[in-house]
């Protein structure tokens, strides 16, 4: 069958459709569906609604028989952050821009344009030949808890035997990878303050370094900046009030940047300065009310949250990089009530971490007393780790279709999560694997993709299904 599409143009139109996790992505599931249909699947959609927002998974199913393949893409993105930071493309993340053999743009890497490797292969091995059905499928939701794989696994669709999930590894196989738990803590309660006199307020925005959570190192944590500031200023000043606070944009990125508001009360104006990693700007209150937040509970649950954590960093596993579980702080947000901070935590294969979270949870009660009217506590998500043996069929195969398109054959672990754990957490093994590079690209400003990894993922999933299903 000749190519349904011209693979860089398409990659234009896939790239434009903006699918941030959280918001609707049925325009881009349903051009999706009508580039299966071009191939030959049967287009169905698996729906989902939160707070009125439409969420498609797409799946195509082709070929004829029993024991389907399942080859699965997630068609939404992190938060693409500030539009500036974005100089490859012009300031537009939704922009694919070509230079040289360089694509760049939100989600070229992470992961919709392996979505069109994967029907390019299909479209090349021809429907009418298949001898094993092969379901292609395109969720919402992966950047904010599994949510389409969830929905996926939860329809109507014969189980497959076996999944090649998408994420970016430069081709590896990905036989185990970290799981996550994501925790939300909520402070419901908030202070008056009437200055009694025209007191200084001070404002400080601490500049970090965006990267993927799971790769903490690459990164610089604008919120643990703003942090270790705060904690400095609470001992040395005795009337300290929180005017406001706020840093990050998701659960999975090392936030770039927060901002501290606060006042020292009738104290003379202080001489703080702006550096490379912050800028301070000062300014008056004037007479008047000005709501406050509870900076005593926040530093209380921060301090719980490391002491917690401590004992998990111990443990090293040398097959993972970084070796070890890793927690951030990565979102701090007011709401009309108080403050809500947000810490993820990837913990090794069998690491109980949700064991650890329902410990915090438990300070939290007696510190606090009974959730409710005043505090909440939620785990907002838990994604399960992937441990995947090497001599599993699924693993066995792909080793041999990477031989076969004369690619090396990598075994890997994966700092981060993906879609696989929860597959094979419902008896589907999964491996992941996908063209592009994870670290020190995705989830950050300027992400790109090699064109030469594209082609290497074509003739790789072309190799695995002429092994699979012919």
């Amino acid at each position: 069958m000749a190519a349904p599409f011209d693979l860089i143009e398409e990659a234009k139109r896939l790239i434009r459709f903006n699918t941030v996790t959280g918001g609707s992505n049925a325009d881009c599931a349903v051009h999706v569906g009508s580039l299966l249909r071009k191939i030959g699947c049967r287009v169905s959609y698996q729906e989902s609604r939160a707070e009125g927002v439409l969420f498609l998974n797409v799946v195509g199913w082709i070929g004829q028989g029993k024991d389907p393949l399942l080859l699965a893409t997630h068609l939404d993105t992190v938060d693409p952050g500030d539009p500036r930071l974005w100089s490859k493309s012009g300031r537009d993340p939704w922009r694919l821009v070509k230079k040289g053999n360089t694509l760049y743009g939100l989600g070229v890497a992470d992961t919709k344009l392996d979505l069109l490797c994967k029907v390019l292969a299909v479209a090349r091995v021809g429907g009418k030949n298949l001898k094993r059905p092969v379901i292609l499928l395109g969720t919402f939701g992966e950047e904010s808890g599994l949510r389409g794989a969830a929905r996926f696994c939860q329809g109507e669709i014969p189980k497959p035997q076996m999944a090649l999930v998408g994420e970016p590894s430069e081709l590896s196989l990905v036989t185990r990878h970290k799981g996550l738990a994501v925790i939300e803590i909520s402070f419901l309660s908030r202070g008056l303050h009437r200055p009694s006199q025209t007191e200084w307020v001070y404002e400080v925005t601490f500049r970090g370094k965006a990267a993927h959570s799971s790769t903490p190192a690459l990164g610089v944590n604008a919120i643990e900046e703003s942090l270790g500031f705060f904690q400095g200023i609470v001992k040395r000043f005795s009337k300290v009030r929180l005017l406001s606070w706020s840093g990050g944009t998701a659960h999975n990125i090392i936030p770039a940047g927060a901002t501290l508001r606060f006042s020292l009360g009738d104290h003379p104006k202080a001489g703080f300065r702006s550096s490379a990693k912050q800028q301070v700007k000062v300014d008056r209150l004037s007479p008047g009310w000005y709501s406050t937040l509870p900076w005593e509970e926040m530093l209380w649950s921060v301090q719980t949250v490391r002491e917690l954590m401590r004992p998990f960093e111990r443990l090293r596993d040398r097959t993972f990089e970084p070796p070890a579980l890793t927690w951030n702080f990565t979102s701090l947000r007011e709401t009309k009530q108080g403050w809500a901070i947000t810490w993820d935590a990837r913990a090794l294969p069998g690491q109980p971490i949700v064991r650890t979270v329902k410990a915090l949870e438990r300070k939290l009660w007696k510190r606090f007393g009974h959730p409710g009217p005043t505090w909440q506590f939620r785990l907002e998500r838990e994604n399960p780790a992937l441990d995947l043996r090497r001599d599993a069929l699924v693993v066995k195969l792909a080793a041999a279709a990477l031989r076969a398109a004369r690619l090396p054959v990598r075994i890997a672990a994966k700092a981060g999560c993906s879609e696989a754990g929860l597959y094979s957490r419902v008896g589907i093994p999964s491996v992941v694997i996908g063209p592009g590079r994870s670290t020190g690209n995705i989830h950050q400003p300027n992400e790109s993709i090699a064109i030469g990894q594209l082609k290497a993922a074509v003739r790789f999933y072309e190799s695995f299904l002429r092994k699979v299903c012919l």
